[in-house]
């Protein structure tokens, strides 16, 4: 057996008596360039009262950008500040040391600042973080965790004094109302109320199977056409259609997180790794399971149910030389805990939005 740090893996894959709470989610990060006195690195933002106490600290577009993120219901609102001549990478430092999950975005950002974030958002996915961003026309995306927006120019309304402005400066709009939806709601269709009008992609389903993210004007109202993300790449197993959708990967990190968080904070070095005391862990993260049923994120006319992976713990044993493991019937893999881990699966529904309408209608 290799040495090293713990391992805590949760793999979703799609086939063709502690309880379980749910961690916060709805958090929006900005990182700003500003060099107004007094200005600070890192500020958190309950609600938009603190940030009008603080509105000296910051230029005046600044503050309208962080305003802009305000317009929507969320839990807190980040602001990384990295000064006028500081890097996006010092910001994304910043991040990591203080939010452990969030949407992201680069006030004002340029093409580098926006590639950068991409970057960084996909090397973050491969080490199971949680965090998300929206770019502007980044290059390199095709990750679920990446909103690519990609409309050339957005119009604010009357009321608002900017009028038509390059895409870029939506992004830290697009922030709040993601953050706000979380795993509320889907995006798709959603109205941009501080928009009068937007100038279109030439051709939205070509845009939106390239993974763009982007708006639409629908009469008097501006529109988000589909609540996707940047994926395009799908293996019909851990990268799927589905996973393409915001709820969908909102749900999957809300259940990778917080499973992720009880399981380090209660139960690893707590709890010798014996039948026992894997079912009171698999009991907490059914309860959990059920719960989040009840609010619509699983699906509750499904069984949403983890359990001991026989087939893995079985091979476990096997591929540590007790190849007699082979022949044993189920229910001894179960009770037979494997050295230091535990192998679970499960098999759950998460819920999507209503979406598409197919309504045949018959007249006499």
């Amino acid at each position: 057996m290799t040495i090293g740090m713990p391992l805590i893996e949760i793999a979703f894959e799609q086939l063709s008596t502690s309880l379980i709470s749910r961690s916060e989610r709805g958090i929006a990060v900005i990182i700003v360039r500003d060099d107004t006195v007094g200005a600070r690195t890192y500020i958190e933002y309950a609600d938009i009262t603190a940030l009008s106490a603080d509105e000296a600290l910051y230029t005046t577009t600044n503050y309208q950008y962080i305003t802009d993120i305000f317009g929507y219901a969320l839990n807190k609102v980040v602001v990384i500040n990295i000064g006028d001549a500081g890097a996006i990478g010092d910001g994304l430092l910043t991040v990591i040391r203080n939010v452990s999950e969030g949407w992201i975005t680069i006030a004002d950002g340029t093409n580098a600042d926006f590639n950068t974030l991409a970057s960084w958002i996909k090397t973050q996915e491969l080490l199971k973080k949680s965090y998300k961003a929206v770019t502007y026309k980044a290059v390199t995306t095709d990750c679920r965790h990446i909103v690519n927006f990609y409309n050339d120019k957005v119009t604010f309304v009357d009321t608002d004094g900017r009028g038509e402005v390059t895409g870029e400066k939506y992004t830290p709009t697009l922030i709040g109302i993601l953050a706000s939806c979380n795993i509320l709601r889907g995006s798709t269709y959603y109205i941009c109320s501080n928009l009068k009008h937007v100038e279109e992609v030439a051709d939205r389903d070509i845009a939106l199977q390239a993974g763009h993210f982007i708006l639409f004007n629908d009469g008097s109202d501006v529109r988000i056409a589909l609540g996707i993300n940047s994926m395009t790449t799908t293996n019909g197993t851990t990268l799927t259609e589905d996973m393409k959708f915001i709820d969908i990967i909102e749900a999957m990190d809300l259940i990778n997180d917080d499973i992720s968080n009880v399981f380090k904070n209660t139960y690893l070095g707590n709890y010798k790794n014996k039948y026992d005391n894997q079912v009171l862990f698999i009991s907490a993260v059914n309860g959990y399971l059920a719960s989040i049923a009840d609010d619509d994120v699983l699906d509750g006319e499904y069984a949403n149910v983890a359990s001991i992976s026989v087939a893995k713990q079985r091979a476990a044993w096997v591929s540590s030389g007790k190849t007699e493991a082979s022949s044993w019937t189920d229910a001894v893999v179960k009770k037979t805990a494997f050295k230091r881990s535990i192998f679970l699966s499960g098999d759950i529904k998460v819920l999507g939005s209503m979406e598409n309408l197919n309504f045949d209608i018959s007249l006499f």
